[in-house]
This record gives structure tokens, sequence and C-alpha cells, in this order.
């Protein structure tokens, strides 16, 4: 049995994993105090998340074989090197191995997602694979003959962040149009609510992509038309570079299959002019959804 936590910009899921089962998990979101002191809510959420999936199956850390991690931002020797809630240089990996005395092992959070992915996964019987996880802000991953390619100084392979747009809407990396900006989640809501001129701030991605897009499909239409637009070029341009076999698309974006915006865009994908080359690859959506993360720390 392993423990598997998930950092994410609004909170911490932790879960028991057993090889690709989840068995339990809980989830603490950040408070206001919380980001007053970040590195310090970070390790009292894991230890109290910790605590309880324990308790509620009667477990204690002796059953437990290690601890894997999937973070945000650029991870490099289980240091969490920047994030945009403000850690730098945070030694996430000696605190938690100091704390429980357990193997632990920090990730990138998009390269954690593939692992449960390419393992037990959308591709596991595939070898060339990319996986975009597209949710908040877009990270991923690619598998080269069935090995995660990893460079050696940094978590790398920030699909988020090349640039779609010249000069086009500032990111809170410091450049000005990236992809995520455009093609994230948050950014499809934050365009889709601005156009109906209502607070986006409490609506969940199911209720806008099951009520808001529906109720409301001839105002929005022209937003997800763009969004699609923007969605195939990036998509596209990492087809032309590593020539999958399949694309397996996680995040928030994984509920969208059989849903019009995840079908037109294949379309879109599958036209003759879309890429360099003419044979498409498959393009798939996560079957783990949001607990890849969960899954992936522990591979």
């Amino acid at each position: 049995m392993d423990i598997g936590i998930d950092l994410g910009g609004s909170h911490i899921g932790v879960g028991l994993v057993k090889e690709n089962n989840l068995i339990i998990s809980a989830d603490k979101f950040f408070s206001e105090e919380d980001r007053k002191d970040i590195e310090k809510a970070i390790l009292n959420n894991i230890d109290e998340l910790i605590t309880r999936v324990l308790d509620e199956k009667e477990l204690e850390l002796k059953d437990i074989q290690k601890i894997g991690v999937a973070s945000p931002g650029t991870v490099t020797k289980g240091h969490i090197i920047s994030w945009n809630l403000g850690l730098k240089n945070f030694d996430l990996q000696s605190k938690l191995v100091e704390k429980y005395n357990l193997p632990v092992v920090v990730r990138n959070d998009g390269k954690c997602a593939a692992l449960a992915e390419k393992k037990y996964g959308a591709m596991k019987d595939y070898s060339d694979c990319i996986f975009i996880n597209i949710g908040t802000g877009i990270g991923g991953a690619a598998f080269i003959n069935g090995n995660l390619l990893e460079p050696k100084r940094y978590s790398g392979f920030e699909f988020g962040h090349m640039t779609l747009v010249k000069d086009g809407i500032q990111c809170t990396c410091g450049k000005k149009g990236c992809f995520e900006r455009y093609c994230s989640i948050k950014a499809l809501k934050t365009n889709i609510t601005k156009t109906l001129n209502i607070d986006g701030s409490d609506i969940s991605g199911q209720y806008l992509r099951e009520e808001i897009m529906v109720k409301y499909h001839d105002e929005v239409q022209n937003d997800i038309n763009e969004f699609i637009d923007y969605l195939k070029i990036g998509i596209c341009n990492l087809i032309d570079i590593f020539e999958p076999e399949v694309v397996c698309l996680g995040g928030s974006f994984s509920y969208y299959e059989g849903h019009p915006v995840l079908e037109k865009l294949k379309k879109e994908i599958n036209k003759t002019d879309s890429t360099f080359n003419e044979g498409k690859p498959k393009i798939l959506t996560a079957e783990f959804k949001n607990d890849a993360g969960i899954i992936g720390a522990t591979v």
C-alpha cells in the first residue's frame, strides 16, 4: 500500500493506492490563512489528510511502503523549484522523509498523471505517446519507445508555456501568449463567463460543461470555437514534434469524453492539412480522470 499526494492550486488530495486502485482519498482546500504561509500549510494539511485516510482504513504508517507527491510547477530532485503559489526551492521530499521515515518521490503533476495512464490506463498499449493535462493550467509528458522523457535539469515538457500567440495574453509565468492562457479549462470558463457577464468564481467545471455550455449554446459558440481552434494548433504542434501513436487528454478535459467540444476537436485534428504528416494519432481521454495524479505519484 502506498500514499499518493496531489498538490493543486486550490487544494491537496491524499489517497491510499494499491497498484492501480485508489482505495480511499480525502482532500482539503487552502484557506486564505493557509496562503500566508503556504509551506507550513502544505505540511500541516498533508499530515492531517494522511492521518484521516489511515484512520478510516484502520491502518498505520508501518503498513505503507512509500509516499509519492504530484506537484505543479518546476520539480527537480525532490525540490519544488517554483510554483505560482509562491513556493521557491521548497525541499518537500526531505521534510516528508524526516516526518514519516518512508521513501518519498516528488514529481511534476503532469508527469505523475501521465505515468498512471501509461502504466495502467489509456496509453498502456502504446509505445509513443503524448499526455496533455488540461485543467487550471496545461502540463504534460511524452513517452518514446515506452520510456518517459526526463530532462536532467528540470521537469521539462511545460506544454502550457509554449508560445501560441506572439505578444498575446500575459501569463503568470512572465511570458505572453502561452498555450494555457488560451486553452486551459480556466481560460475557457473565463471567456464564457465574460461573454455572458456572469460571476464565474463559483462555477464548477461540470456545471460549465453540462449546464452553461448547453443553455447558452448560441451565445458562447464563438468562445468555444476559438478554444477549439487554439487547442488544435497546440496539439498539432506537439504531434509534429513527437509523432505519437496516441495523444491522451487528461485533467478536467478528460470529462469531455463524448462532448461536442471534444468531437469537434478530433475532426479538426484529423483534417489533412492540420499536421506535417498525413497519418494521425488516436485522440483519447484519460481513464483515471482527476485521480490520475494521486495514482501516478506512486508509480
